[in-house]
């Protein structure tokens, strides 16, 4: 009976690691995105047999207490204890197998959308507006079918493990066997349990750092197990609420003043002791103009409004709408990035005038939600007499921005919930075209001039649109783009909808703020949150295209810059929005930020930065991984701009690491550091 037990064990875990490995093959095949398997033969044998020591390793821990019960029965040699036990295991297997599977389904839905298997970002589905999360959802998913299909992966795994275990097992007897024999026999299965669960012979066990076997990133994606990215993302969440220390983990334990040092490519004797933030104080140029006119400052980002979309656009495939030409007459910066990958971790680097911590928390939902930022975007125009208003096209109370956002220094929040009734809403709030409505009146009343923050919800899932929006512009997919879609094609298509409609109204909306009296006096800032998800899949030779939004700029000639000092080739990153809006909106007006003027001096040498890994100049680019500390180098392809080929690490290379670092280092100190000095 021991023996028929062990050898149906083996044979349905066996089976297990069938399923998991068709599991890694349909990841592989749909998400390849066009990848010639001929090349990267050897390297995807390489990441299908890491694959299967990770998926191993899973099913090892699965089987640990199956091990140590079986060990305990073994000895007790009760055949009605030893039926029990093997009839139990359905239910074990059911519960801890199937949902493993089901997390390897999650991970799939989740690639789809991120670029990347489940990280920290899986805990927003708790933190966002999980009502509207799932309204949008049940817009575009059968959830019933897909409770269905959960429900099933259990019930079959319970009847499978039934099946292979359980067959004639009341008519077998059991075997006298000696004690050594048993001794011999638990510690050899505790072994091979211990080492396939450790998954390495060498010094340290398998883990996520290890899942690299080919230079080519969705390779290595492709080995990964789902199961390791939601363990590292747990720890990582652990760490982050037990208050993860970034200022040690980047160099700087102790001495912050080389931190500043660094990242302003000072001498550390230039950095005030006692009050190091000082030296991230800048002074706008005296301007004429600017003093006349005092003009005001809208900043919008939109929803998923991406930078790689925008390279599809053609007559036939009309995706910018009105906005085209507006990007055409306008400044548009195109290498540029998120702070993050997530629409509320980029809305706060665009505003806090410092880095994002990656694997933080939200500090709107954080400790920090209620510290008084005196470096914030708003306050040099506070300082100036103006009113700063914050407008969300959402509720006002989505992640804590209500009381989030005052702390800024914002004068008024406005969210959908004080909209006029008749402005139509889909399930995340207003549509876009009245958001701009909205921000338009906003201009004119009161008599302070306004320092507008708005983001816009439109162009995000359901990817619905209001009723009375009828476009006429095509949206023909071109054979090249059809064949780059990876996603769901209906849903993609209905994408393509809203994101023309988005660009559409925030060109109508440029249009007619440029016809009224506000033309000469308002300078507009339009970025995106992150680029357009779940459609396409990137090769990391694409990193900048899967990650990239625009920084685009309306500014009234008197108030423009000199020509010579725009240069739209160069690198910038959401944290260098506000200091470049300072410099064309503010005279002789000290602020206190971590970004650069994008055109000042300065800018052509920028290095920007996101907190998923993409570090990058105009010359060289690189990929760090902030949780395993470790790194990949690249330069820019001579033939398509746009693209970043492996190279050497230079001398380049470690100086924008080193900037990448001491600024996360920094921005710790500046949110635990907060002390209200700098006015």
């Amino acid at each position: 009976m021991v023996k028929t037990i062990c050898k149906r064990l083996v044979i349905l875990n066996a089976v297990f690691i069938l399923l998991m490995t068709v599991y890694r093959t349909i990841f592989t095949v749909y998400y390849s995105g066009g990848l010639d398997f001929s090349i990267y033969l050897n390297d995807l044998f390489k990441a299908f047999f890491l694959g299967f020591r990770y998926d191993f390793a899973v099913i090892a821990y699965i089987n640990a207490a199956v091990t140590l019960s079986f060990i305990v029965i073994f000895f007790i040699n009760s055949k009605n204890v030893f039926v029990k036990f093997v009839k139990t295991l359905k239910y074990y297997y059911m519960f801890l197998f199937g949902g493993v599977i089901s997390i390897l389904c999650i991970d799939f839905g989740f690639y789809s959308y991120f670029q990347n298997h489940i990280n920290i970002l899986i805990f927003g589905v708790f933190e966002d507006d999980t009502k509207a999360l799932f309204s949008t959802l049940a817009e575009n998913y059968p959830l019933i079918l897909v409770a269905v299909g959960f429900l099933s992966i259990f019930l079959f795994v319970f009847f499978m493990t039934k099946f292979i275990l359980e067959k004639n097992i009341a008519s077998f007897e059991l075997n006298r066997i000696k004690i050594k024999y048993k001794i011999l026999l638990s510690l050899l299965l505790i072994s091979l349990n211990f080492i396939s669960a450790r998954g390495s012979f060498g010094l340290f066990p398998l883990g996520v750092d290890n899942a690299e076997v080919s230079d080519n990133n969705f390779i290595n994606q492709v080995s990964i197990n789902a199961i390791y990215t939601l363990q590292a993302a747990l720890e990582a969440r652990s760490k982050e609420n037990r208050g993860m220390d970034y200022i040690a983990k980047m160099g700087y334990a102790g001495n912050i003043d080389k931190a500043f040092s660094d990242y302003l490519s000072l001498s550390i004797q230039d950095i005030p002791k006692d009050n190091p933030e000082k030296s991230l104080i800048r002074v706008t140029k005296y301007n004429k103009n600017i003093e006349e006119i005092k003009p005001n400052v809208i900043v919008i980002v939109m929803e998923s409004l991406g930078t790689d979309l925008m390279h599809y656009n053609s007559p036939d495939f009309n995706v910018l709408g009105e906005f085209k030409k507006h990007l055409d007459e306008d400044i548009v910066f195109y290498r540029f990035l998120p702070g993050h990958m997530g629409t509320i971790g980029s809305l706060e680097s665009v505003i806090t005038n410092i880095v994002r911590l990656p694997l933080s928390k939200y500090l709107c939902q954080s400790k920090y939600a209620y510290n008084k930022y005196f470096y914030s975007g708003p306050m040099p125009y506070k300082n100036k007499g103006y009113e700063a208003i914050f407008l969300y096209g959402g509720n006002a109370g989505w992640r804590n921005v209500s009381s989030y956002m005052p702390n800024l220094g914002f004068d008024k929040i406005i969210g959908e919930g004080s909209m006029p009734k008749d402005y139509e809403r889909n399930q995340w709030g207003v549509y876009d075209e009245y958001l701009f409505d909205r921000i338009f009146n906003l201009l004119g009343e009161g008599g302070n001039k306004k320092f507008i923050y708005a983001l816009t919800t439109s162009n995000h899932p359901p990817y619905s649109l209001p009723s009375n929006y009828k476009s006429t512009m095509p949206l023909k997919l071109s054979p090249e783009l059809e064949k780059s879609i990876t996603g769901d094609m209906k849903l993609s298509k209905m994408r393509f909808a809203t994101y023309q409609y988005s660009c559409q109204k925030v060109g109508e909306f440029l249009t007619r703020l440029k016809k009224s009296k506000y033309a000469d006096n308002t300078i507009v800032a339009i970025t995106g949150d992150h680029n357009f998800w779940s459609t396409f899949t990137y090769p990391v030779e694409r990193k900048l295209d899967a990650m990239s939004v625009p920084f685009y700029l309306y500014i009234p000639k008197k108030l423009m810059p000199a020509r010579e000092s725009i240069d739209t080739s160069i690198c910038g990153s959401h944290s260098d929005i506000m200091p470049t809006v300072y410099g064309v909106s503010l005279s002789s007006t000290s602020y206190c930020a971590m970004g650069t003027d994008l055109f000042s001096r300065q800018a052509g040498k920028n290095t920007a930065s996101n907190d998923s890994g993409l570090i990058m100049n105009k010359d060289f680019a690189l990929i760090y991984d902030f949780a395993s500390n470790t790194q990949k180098y690249y330069v820019w392809n001579k033939d398509k701009s746009r693209e970043i080929v492996l190279t050497e690490k230079t001398q380049e290379h470690e100086n924008m690491l080193k900037h990448y670092k001491s600024a996360v280092a920094i921005a710790q100190y500046m949110l635990k550091n907060e002390k209200g000095k700098i006015k």
